[in-house]
């Protein structure tokens, strides 16, 4: 499988903190960038409000959390919003993409988009964010979209 990661255009930036979207043509499931680019302007505003909030390095649980409890999914990420009685989320996973030249540098790479009518997040979206973080292909992907720079 081929894939790519592409930096969100348009938001804030800092040394700290970056968000983008993890790309497959052979995956249907790595569907976070084409359900973001269809939301409606309000709805996409809103969570590029988010972005920037996390960026900052804000915690909002309502808007966005981590597992950081849970061992399983210490690494994945979501963003949320809801329409109607739907919660939607952007599932994702953390990663240090430059560790020798910003090691506390990380981004949110953005996965999958689920949605659900009940209290608890399905784990099967976890496990596939945890499973990317782990694959070779993607972590090039990163590297290559967050490449290590040069001090100087």
């Amino acid at each position: 499988m081929s894939y790519s990661v592409s930096p969100i255009p348009g938001l804030r930036s800092n040394d700290r903190r970056g968000l983008a979207f993890l790309e497959c043509t052979h995956d249907a499931d790595i569907n976070a960038k084409a359900v973001f680019e269809k939301l409606k302007e309000k709805i996409e505003r809103d969570l590029r409000t988010r972005f920037d909030y996390w960026i900052d390095g804000y915690h909002h649980d309502k808007y966005y959390h981590g597992w950081p409890s849970d061992p399983r999914y210490k690494q994945c990420f979501v963003f949320k919003w809801r329409k109607g009685k739907v919660h939607h989320r952007l599932y994702g996973f953390l990663i240090h993409p430059t560790p020798l030249t910003n090691p506390r540098f990380q981004v949110c790479i953005l996965v999958s988009h689920g949605t659900k009518t009940e209290e608890y997040t399905d784990l099967t979206e976890l496990d596939g964010a945890k499973d990317l973080l782990t694959n070779e292909e993607v972590i090039l992907a990163v590297r290559k979209a967050f490449p290590e720079t040069a001090e100087g």
